[in-house]
């Protein structure tokens, strides 16, 4: 382990002798890390005796008790990729370190590592081990042991820019059971968490424990569950423990404690995303909804919709029935009036058939996944195909990063009035490659704010819980809102170099349709979820910019007559999905693909 590899933060108050004994052992590690001691206000000469014993240790003298949150000041302090927490009473076991930064590098995906605790001098295994090791998230591909959402601070190592991203430990909680907040909020925005035995924490708790903790844990789990879990769950708990409180003094401290800070609390409330409630609900023994299981030959079904071409659609299913992955096809035919039932039933690849008996726009892909039993959709538009081998690199892709929704595929464009020539890169594609979505360093490609629905796969099971395409939408622009849905969630969507649609454009299209239905469906999705001013900056910068002749204008009109219906299913994206959309304005504002036209 190197240096700059991982650093040791340890905070403390009031325990001089406690602190220079952890001290002492962690300068005694093989591993020799750097060390920033924060000290929370003592009074009892802490700093003087550490910069006295230890002068090779970083020493941050704070006016005031911080508590759990001083410990951010010492992750800023230091620079080190990864940050080991210790107590004043706990100190890390010879090659701890070493083992955590192995796992950290070869598992980017995770953020938060809790180590074996061991007590006391007969080195007693702290009964959360055996909880940790047995809990019921199971351990996903891509993490080195069991999930977890709980931990003990003095036994956990932690990625520091995702630890800082999320704004490390609330200072609403000062201390006591704060860890749970942190580990929500990275499990939020898709990090993991994962328990590895094989990093060992010693512990030997201080002979002056510190009163009044449980009431204190009490009072963080009421908060926590206020600032994060589903209101009938806090509601829930928190009723638990006012029926408690006329018996219980713990109860009754708890919550005179927590009520001054309910109301910062609910200010700042900010709903977990449902996998992440769901995996809650798990270690909480409630129930959770099953998902369906998994089923048919590949795990993607195509899913292509169609309206009156029924030789575009013709020629994406020949190339189709050449994928060497051999997936099912589902084709909902939008009420076709040319022929092309017939022809999709003749078709010698074995696509089937569904009829939507009308033009249901994009919610004839709806249709298609109550049908499906694959795990992954991939959508076709019937002038587009998937590459070969795509379909598969999608599918290892989504095994391997189960906080990905969606990946969106490289787009090449095929001249139809020159079929031969070779085929060129969609303009669009450059402005996922360089999309600004801000984004952790394990997902496997650029963050996106939305999709093109013809060069997309996503879970079969997230698609169908967030409702799929609007049928208030009905076709031109509609990603936008369901991309939306499936971020508030706490789902990433991502775009995937390795992966290649082809699309030939039809000529059977109709631009001024879809640029109205384009403009109406954009204001529409703008006041269903944006915040009030990004909203009414996005409606004047549309305003100024469009095309201004009748298309536009009956654009506009379409957009306000559904305003009634508009307020009454507006529900604005958590801050986190509004810092995304945020952040692609300006490329939106420049982008040579978004353009209305036509």
């Amino acid at each position: 382990m190197r240096p700059a590899d991982l650093g040791v933060v340890l905070i403390t108050r009031n325990r001089r002798a406690n602190v220079l004994d952890a001290l002492d052992h962690l300068a005694a590690l093989p591993e020799r890390p750097p060390i920033a001691v924060v000290d929370n206000g003592s009074a009892d000469g802490t700093v003087a005796a550490v910069l006295a014993g230890h002068p090779a240790v970083r020493v941050i003298p704070l006016r005031r008790n911080l508590g759990a949150a001083a410990r951010a000041v010492g992750v800023t302090a230091l620079s080190t990729r990864y940050i080991a927490f210790s107590d004043d009473d706990s100190w890390w076991a010879p090659g701890a370190l070493d083992s955590a930064v192995r796992l950290l590098d070869r598992h980017p995906r995770l953020a938060l590592l809790t180590g074996a605790t061991l007590v006391g001098p007969a080195e007693r295994p702290d009964p959360i081990n055996e909880e940790l090791a047995a809990g019921p998230l199971g351990t996903d591909a891509d993490l080195p042991g069991p999930s977890v959402l709980g931990f003990l601070a003095c036994a956990a190592v932690v990625r520091r820019d995702a630890f800082l991203s999320v704004g490390g430990f609330d200072p609403l909680l000062h201390f006591g059971g704060e860890e749970q907040l942190l580990a929500l909020d990275l499990a939020a925005e898709g990090w993991g968490l994962a328990y590895c035995p094989e990093v060992v924490t010693h512990h030997h708790p201080a002979a002056d424990s510190r009163p009044g903790r449980s009431a204190r844990q009490l009072r963080n789990t009421l908060l926590t569950d206020w600032l994060r879990r589903s209101r009938p769950v806090a509601l829930g708990h928190t009723a638990a423990v006012l029926r408690a409180a006329p018996s219980a003094p713990v109860a009754r401290r708890a919550l005179v404690s927590a009520l001054p800070r309910l109301p910062l609390a609910l200010h700042r409330r900010d709903p977990l995303p449902e996998r992440v409630e769901r995996a809650v609900r798990t270690l909480e023994g409630l129930p959770v909804p099953v998902p369906e299981p998994a089923g048919g030959r590949h795990p993607v079904t195509v899913v292509v919709i169609t309206h009156n071409r029924r030789r575009e659609l013709l020629h994406t299913l020949d190339r189709l029935a050449e994928l060497p992955e051999r997936p099912p096809v589902l084709v909902v035919d939008n009420g076709s009036t040319d022929g092309t039932a017939r022809g999709v039933r003749a078709h010698p690849g074995g696509a089937r058939l569904l009829s939507a008996g009308r033009n249901a726009g994009a919610c004839g892909r709806n249709l298609a996944a109550r049908e499906v039993t694959t795990r992954y959709l991939a959508f076709c538009d019937d002038d587009t195909w998937w590459e070969p081998g795509s379909l598969d690199a999608a599918v290892r892709l989504l095994d391997a990063h189960p906080p990905v929704a969606a990946v969106t595929a490289r787009i090449l464009v095929h001249d139809p009035d020159h079929p031969q020539e070779p085929p060129c890169e969609d303009p669009i594609v450059e402005e996922l490659r360089n999309s600004p979505v801000p984004a952790p360093g394990w997902l496997p490609g650029p963050a996106l704010g939305s999709f093109l629905a013809g060069a997309i796969v996503l879970r079969t099971d997230l698609f169908r819980a967030v409702g799929g395409f609007s049928p208030r939408l009905w076709l031109g622009g509609e990603e936008e809102l369901l991309a939306a849905d499936l971020a508030a969630a706490g789902h990433w969507l991502v775009y995937a170099e390795d992966l290649t649609v082809h699309h030939r454009p039809s000529p059977a299209r109709d631009a001024t349709l879809r640029r109205r239905h384009g403009i109406r469906n954009t204001l529409w999705f703008t006041w269903l979820r944006r915040p009030l001013w990004p909203a009414v900056r996005r409606t004047a910068f549309l305003a100024r910019t469009v095309p201004r002749d009748a298309v536009s204008l009956r654009a506009f009109a379409e957009a306000a007559a559904g305003l009634p219906w508009v307020v009454r299913e507006r529900r604005s994206v958590p801050s986190r999905v509004e810092r995304a959309l945020r952040s692609l304005d300006g490329a939106q504002r420049a982008s040579r693909a978004r353009r209305y036209v036509g």
